[in-house]
Order: C-alpha cells, then structure tokens, then sequence
C-alpha cells in the first residue's frame, strides 16, 4: 500500500483525494494533508480518516518532517507552486503531481525541471485533457498518418460567461500579480495540446487580445460595487451574483450555483452563509467595478520549427462552455467541437470518430485518468512515459504561453523562441 500525502485542500485536492478514496483504495491510502485553512482541514481530513498529528496547517511544519510519503500532489494557488515543489524536491519526494500552471516566471518553472532531474525525481503537471480519451483519439490519429503532415491548428477555448466572470473576474484568476495571465492560467491546457498534436518546437509567438468588457466603461447605469448592494441593473445583467449563485432554478442554473465551498470556504453552508459570502465577499462584486486585470479575450499565433501554423482563440463570452479544434493535414482534417469529432480523407470518405468520451468528459475524465496514471506509476505499473506530461513538457507550453503575453503587450510583435 502507497502512501500519498495532500498539501491544498481546494477544489481540486480535495477532487483527487476524492479519486483516490473511490478508485484506488486497494492500492494507495491518503497519510497527511497541509492546508493554509484550518476550516479546509477540519472539513476534509475527518471524511479520509486523517488524523489530527497528520495534518498540517503550513507547508514549513510538513516539510519539517521530512519524506513522510511515497508521493506528493500539490495542489494550492498558482503562486505558491514554485515555492512549494522546489521545498519537495529538496526534502526528497520522488513522486510529485502539480497543478498547473507551474509559474508564472520562465525562471522558475525552468529552475524546477533541472532540479528535478537533479534529484532523479519525477514531476508531472496536471495537463489533464491529455489524458481523455477525446484528445488521445485526436493524437491516435495524428500519429497514424491518416491525415498526412500537419499544415495549421485552429483551436478555440469557449470559456463560458459565466465561467469566466467567477474565476478571472471575481475569483482567485482575477489578478495577473496574484496568479498569471488568463492565456496561461485558462490555456496552457490548450497551448499543450497543440505542442503535443504538432510534435515540433514553436519557434514564434505573436498575439492580440484585451481587457475588452469586464471595466468601469462598461459599467450599465445604476451600478453598484456589489450585486446586492442596491444595484439598479441587476434584473437585466446576465452577471447579476444573486441569480448565478442563489436564486437561479436548477434547470437553468451553472456549475457554479453549486460551488458553494468555494464561496464561503466551508464544507457545510446554510442559505444565510451564501447570502452573506454574495452581500460581502469576492464572488459578489460588479464584474464591471472590480479590480480585475487579466484578459477576457485573446488570439495567438504559432510558428513550428516543422513548418506548421496554430491558431489559440481564447474567448471569455460564449454560452456554454467547450472547445473548437480543426486540424488540417496534408491528406486530410479533423474537426472537433465539444466532444463530437469527424475526419474528412480528401478524395474520401468523411465519418464521425467514436473516441470512447464517457458522459463525464473532458476535464473531469481527464483529471480522473490523470489520477489514476499517477497511481499506476508510483506503483511500478506504468513505466511507458512517453506521452505523460511531465515538466519537460510544460516548460515548452509555458514559454508559448508568457511569449504571447509579451507579445500582446507590444501590440502583438512577433516573439521568436528560438
């Protein structure tokens, strides 16, 4: 039996604690977990049997202990990443998953692959849609041939406007000195895929995009600071917090009615701790009188060493949320929408690809299977890395990413990577 050890207690490590619990019980057990928040521990470690000598309330007093597990999942605030994993890889673990991004600074993430080819240890980022079976069907088919040499990518990130509004307006993705930029903390999912599909290092970046919408200029009349503090445009606005959090039936509600911990920071919350978390915290300010920095919409180019061109759409106003991709072959294409995919053979036939996609798909089938890769491996029962995304493979994503950056900062000048 291995032993795995937690430090966030977010949404996301306390998902893969979760995954853990219900899919890999018979092979690994949860030893200890590290939170900023004492309520995150008080909430969380009781349900996975963690006791109270194995829970820490700051990364100094759990690393202080020294190598306590056979691995380690990180899975805190994206500027904590660095921080963290270099404090791991010194101490000793040789299992490490991160969530992604890793930095925000080309130094650092760099920093962190040459130390963990220092230590011989083996960092892998959660670049989780790599592991669905939608986006391994697309990479199957690539690598076949079947649609000859890649020539261009046109990928989309349809983000969802409500989405967006909660996490890059509101929530912890608001703020580029406090995170990243949007094209890295939202995309760099999709930046590695693209890297992944082409196979050939990027060697220029170029890239438009603004905080179009979501300022004071756009801010309709009537509007206050917060959505419940006598705003006069709420009945009309599509972003009105009482309604996407509260108020909105079930039929019509968004993913983020039901985020409720991540309003109040509790497991357990009444009607009252939801009103007052939307009355005075971040999830209830105006998305148009907020503090908010970071991009709501971006374009950016890439040139391959191979000859190939890509396109990256990042759009924060569409409905739902999904992806967009058309691959063009020398022979042939592949468009992709959702989770739906068709190959068109010039001079063939055109049919629908069964990719074996569960109902729960994309993210939430790639974070399961990422989990489950990770168990596999610090079990001795996966030792084919080659398409695992260890931070080999996030150092060339990340650079696209913080190019494009550079670049939409001087009015979309090409910046060469090579």
């Amino acid at each position: 039996m291995k032993k795995i050890s937690v430090i966030g207690l977010g949404n996301r490590g306390s998902e893969y604690m979760g995954f853990l619990k219900s899919f890999h019980s018979k092979k690994v057990s949860i030893f200890a977990v590290c939170d900023i928040s004492k309520q995150a521990l008080k909430d969380i470690a009781p349900k996975f049997g963690i006791p109270e000598e194995r829970c820490y309330n700051d990364t100094e007093s759990f690393f202080r202990q020294g190598v306590i597990s056979d691995a380690l999942i990180i899975a805190t605030q994206d500027a904590s990443h660095y921080e963290i994993t270099k404090k791991a890889l010194e101490t000793g673990y040789k299992y490490i998953l991160l969530e992604k991004p890793v930095s925000g600074v080309k130094e650092e993430y760099t920093e962190l692959r040459d130390l963990a080819e220092e230590k011989g240890a083996l960092l892998i980022i959660c670049h989780v849609l790599r592991y669905s079976n939608y986006y391994k069907k697309i990479k199957e088919i690539i690598s076949s041939g079947k649609i000859g040499d890649i020539v261009f990518v046109n990928h989309t990130e349809n983000v969802g406007y409500f989405h967006f509004a909660h996490s890059f307006v509101r929530g912890n993705w608001h703020s580029e000195l406090a995170s990243t930029p949007s094209i890295l903390a939202k995309c760099c999912h999709d930046i590695d895929l693209i890297s992944w599909f082409v196979e050939s290092p990027c060697v220029a970046v170029s890239s438009v995009g603004s905080l179009r919408y979501f300022n004071s200029a756009n801010a309709p009349e009537g509007a206050t600071p917060t959505c419940m503090g006598g705003c006069k445009a709420k009945e009309n606005c599509p972003y009105d917090a009482e309604r996407l959090y509260i108020t909105d039936p079930f039929y019509k509600a968004k993913f983020i009615k039901y985020m409720k911990r991540t309003l109040t920071g509790k497991m357990s919350n009444s009607r009252a701790d939801i009103v007052n978390a939307i009355k005075y915290g971040d999830y209830g300010k105006c998305v148009f009188l907020n503090d908010n920095d970071v991009c709501d919409h971006q374009l950016v180019t890439m040139q391959f060493e191979n000859g190939a061109v890509a396109v990256l759409n990042m759009n924060g106003f569409s409905d739902k949320m999904f992806r967009e991709c058309h691959i063009v072959g020398t022979k042939g294409e592949l468009i992709g929408y959702g989770t739906g995919l068709e190959m068109r053979i010039f001079g063939g036939k055109s049919h629908k690809v069964f990719t074996g996609s569960p109902a729960i798909s994309g993210h939430v089938e790639g974070d399961i299977r990422t989990v489950a890769g990770f168990v596999k491996i610090i079990c001795g029962e996966l030792t084919d890395l080659t398409d695992i995304t260890t931070i080999d493979a996030t150092v060339e994503s990340h650079n696209i990413a913080l190019a494009a950056d550079i670049s939409r900062k001087n009015g979309g000048q090409p910046v060469k990577l090579k």
